[in-house]
């Protein structure tokens, strides 16, 4: 074989390896809003650098939009859910087995020295959550309290507590801190423990479900490395 033949075979033999070794683009969406977005785009982002066959892009979109792209194999995976209030509705979805995530919803107020650990606790009480926090929503639907206010937004919901309008809102912990800080209203604070917490879950469409295994083992590996809990800390002192 002279030299030109040979060049040529380790330049098809160099473009066939290339080939089996593509790489898998995941565009993956979110319906949450920052800062939790901001989390799972920073988690995305690390565990893109950890896997050498797989690149993530990421963006986010109206929740609704979010789901029905991905049930529809147009997206590839959406962050995150709970895949039992999800899968029945949404059936080309697979879930992964890891959690790096919980939707924790947290009542906030100027008074810390009455005791609340749960939605029943807030029944005596004035308390205003926003729509589309479906749980908070429901929550208080159930139990009524003395009154409720449905706002719009995070920002309005705490203008409410500052200006005493309200005794308590309701709103995921991450969202409530992002709204003290922004606002500067140091005089609220979240009221631990938090009234529910739910783990979540990466979807992926049905046809990257060889996939779960990789995410599994890469988001184990983060998780025991304090990798995701770096990351949550670091967003958290940030927030305050």
């Amino acid at each position: 074989m002279n030299y030109f033949s040979l060049a040529a075979t380790t330049l098809v033999l160099i473009f066939t390896s290339t080939l089996c070794r593509a790489e898998t683009h995941l565009h993956i969406t979110t319906g949450f809003t920052p800062p939790v977005s901001d989390f799972y785009n920073i988690v995305l982002k690390e565990a893109d650098k950890r896997l050498p066959d797989i690149s993530i892009s990421f963006e986010v979109l109206p929740a609704e939009r979010s789901l029905i792209l991905l049930n529809q194999g147009i997206n590839d995976g959406e962050c995150c859910r709970i895949p039992s209030v999800v899968v029945n509705e949404y059936k080309n979805l697979v879930a992964i087995d890891v959690s790096f995530f919980s939707a924790r919803f947290s009542a906030f107020s100027k008074n810390i020295k009455t005791s609340v650990n749960s939605f029943e606790d807030l029944k005596p009480f004035s308390v205003g959550t926003v729509a589309g926090w479906k749980i908070a929503v429901i929550k208080l639907e159930e139990i009524r309290p003395a009154e409720v206010h449905i706002l719009t937004t995070p920002g309005q919901l705490f203008q409410m507590l500052d200006q005493d309008r309200l005794d308590y809102g309701v709103v995921g912990y991450l969202s409530g801190l992002e709204s003290i800080s922004r606002f500067k209203l140091s005089t609220i604070h979240a009221i631990e423990p938090p009234l529910i917490e739910k783990p979540l879950y990466l979807m992926l469409h049905n046809k990257h479900k060889n996939l779960t295994p990789v995410f599994n083992q890469v988001l184990n590996e983060m998780q025991n490395d304090g990798t995701i809990s770096r990351l949550y800390n670091e967003l958290i002192k940030a927030l305050n």
